[in-house]
């Protein structure tokens, strides 16, 4: 698996959604129930299956990610289809000390990226912050 399976909470805020790929794969409310039930191999599956599809679905919405490991760590990701860009910044003693750098990478291995630096703490944000954010550091190189 390119991604770990959806937790239990996580599946309950997808219910819909796993109801929907549960009938399209064929497998009504009762039948599933009854698999669960029977502690079938095909709930893991299944389980396994989706959880796929879900991050697969929401990495590929996810164009830029926010990342704060600490209060003076900033790092803003923005992902192309082959590319990802990075800036830095690192506050000390009221001082911004900024770095940028980038990554190629298959198309295929765009979601697991995403999907890597979101279990690490990041968080999706807009396009206009990563903007911000590299202006912010142009502007304070100069």
């Amino acid at each position: 698996m390119r991604y770990r399976r959806l937790t239990q909470e996580e599946l309950e805020g997808v219910q819909a959604e796993f109801v929907q790929y549960l009938a399209s794969e064929g497998i009504a409310a009762d039948d599933w129930e009854a698999k669960l039930a029977a502690t079938s191999p095909e709930v893991d599956a299944c389980l396994d299956d989706f959880s796929e599809i879900f991050w697969d679905g929401a990495t590929t919405a996810i164009q830029c990610v926010e990342h704060r490991p600490s209060d003076s760590d900033l790092y803003v990701f923005h992902f192309g289809e082959r590319s990802a860009h990075v800036v830095h910044c690192k506050r000390d003693a009221g001082n911004a000390h900024w770095s940028q750098g980038g990554k190629e990478f298959e198309p295929e291995a765009r979601g697991r990226e995403i999907f890597l630096l979101l279990e690490q703490g990041a968080t999706p944000c807009e396009e206009d912050r990563f903007k911000a954010v590299h202006e912010e550091m142009v502007t304070g190189l100069n």
